[in-house]
């Protein structure tokens, strides 16, 4: 079987998956679970061995992962339900001063992003973003995109958000280093997508819905600003320490106690446990043990799946030496290949509108060709998040959430969310390359 029939069919099969996703509405896992068939048959696979190789593909992706994300999304509905995310904000808002009001939103909103979805953040905090809009006299052009971007930037970036840790999961990058460069990679993003918020002027005007409930917040009913931060930093810290004990003393006592504290499981599930604080006298009810864990089970359904069967997807485009004719062709030419999961990530994202697929998909799609290409999977997994947050536009979910929450227009929100993102993801790209092309990652 020629390269160049293997590379048709991936093209094919790849055109064929985003198709079904974008144009005809078909769910991430199922148009993923169709490409991974098709490619399978269309490479001349034994048939009876097409099932087997699926489910090893899934299961061994989300063996290291599926927990993670349940965890994660649990943490997160519980910082959502606790107005631990409020707090969170006005701490920013108090920090930087009313001149700086835009960038304690970014601030808060960077925060947030790390445990919650992106979506669910601007929906949280668009009452207490409005209302600071009319006190300060500032459009929701500008204030409405500041607080998406922020929760887009380490969505895409920094774990425990589902699409990093799964990103992470099929690249094989430990989870401390995922968290702390995916950290370095975002805060450049978030400045210059800011920088670029602040430049939004035209006038419009928050809803008067969302004022209102922002003057009814009960500033008493507000868990403290330690607690709220708390079940969000533990975890990292944590992560954090296991991964430099292991640096520092690989074989100590204390290293190897810290190799289960500091795990991904044991550092998040001890952030879902401490935040039970947050829940005062009703973390014993049902509605906090048995309800909000259901929530968060929906939640993490979708990205556990998705995740699986972009590791059946890899498992074939890694056997059928795909990966090998597309690092081939990339070596052969002087087209870097620090690009490639960054340019992938980003077609995914645009067509798709999913900033989670993006990152996941290419993850996929580019871990068999590492060896080949000559870059790292750190380097590769920052290029998929960077390459996911270019250019939302009116096939997202995101868009639309804060384009008619912030009371914006079409045109103002593809000025404001469509162009923030792309500044936000050059920029981060932009930094990836450098540090690709520097051997420090």
């Amino acid at each position: 079987m020629s390269s160049a029939y293997v590379l048709i069919v991936f093209a094919v099969v790849i055109v064929m998956m985003i198709v079904l996703i974008s144009r005809f509405h078909v769910h991430p896992g199922i148009g993923i679970l169709i490409a991974a068939i098709v490619l399978a048959i269309g490479l001349g696979y034994n048939w009876s061995e097409i099932e087997d190789d699926i489910n090893t593909g899934f299961a061994g992706t989300i063996q290291s992962v599926a927990i993670v994300i349940f965890l994660g999304c649990i943490l997160g509905t519980i910082l959502e339900k606790t107005g631990a995310a409020v707090r969170i904000t006005k701490w920013a808002v108090n920090l930087v001063g009313e001149k700086n009001i835009i960038w304690a939103i970014g601030l808060s909103s960077f925060i947030l992003g790390i445990p919650i979805f992106a979506d669910d953040v601007v929906i949280l905090l668009i009452p207490i973003v409005s209302l600071l809009a009319v006190q300060t006299k500032k459009s929701m052009m500008s204030y409405g995109t500041a607080l998406y971007m922020g929760a887009l930037i380490t969505a895409s970036l920094v774990p425990p958000t589902p699409g990093p840790v799964s990103a992470a999961a099929l690249l094989k990058v430990p989870l401390g280093q995922a968290i702390l460069w995916g950290t370095i990679v975002a805060i450049p993003s978030t400045i210059a997508a800011i920088l670029y918020c602040r430049t939004l002027k035209t006038p419009v005007l928050p809803k008067s819905e969302y004022v209102n409930a922002a003057k009814e917040t009960d500033e008493k009913s507000l868990p403290s600003l330690g607690m709220s931060l708390l079940p969000i930093l533990l975890p990292l810290v944590l992560i954090g320490i296991d991964t430099v004990s292991n640096i520092v003393a690989k074989d100590s006592r204390f290293t190897n106690v810290m190799d289960f504290i500091g795990s991904p499981l044991a550092a998040l599930f001890s952030g879902c446990i401490f935040s039970l604080v947050l829940t005062g006298k009703k973390w014993k009810t049902k509605e906090v043990l048995n309800d909000w864990v259901e929530a968060a089970c929906r939640s993490a359904a979708m990205p556990i799946i998705v995740t699986g069967m972009g590791g059946a997807l890899a498992w074939f485009v890694k056997e059928s030496k795909v990966a090998d004719s597309i690092a081939k062709m990339v070596a052969g030419s002087s087209f870097p290949a620090i690009l490639v999961p960054i340019l992938i990530a980003a077609l995914i994202h645009v067509i798709t509108g999913s900033n989670a697929l993006g990152v996941m998909t290419a993850a996929a799609l580019v871990q068999p060709m590492l060896g080949a290409f000559g870059i790292s999977p750190l380097a590769a997994f920052l290029g998929c998040g960077t390459g996911a947050l270019m250019f939302k536009h009116a096939n997202s979910s995101g868009f639309w959430v804060t384009v008619s929450m912030s009371n914006m227009d079409v045109k103002q929100g593809l000025r404001g969310v469509g162009v923030a993102s792309t500044v936000a993801g050059f920029t981060g790209a932009v930094v990836t390359c450098i540090l690709s092309f520097a051997k420090v990652i």
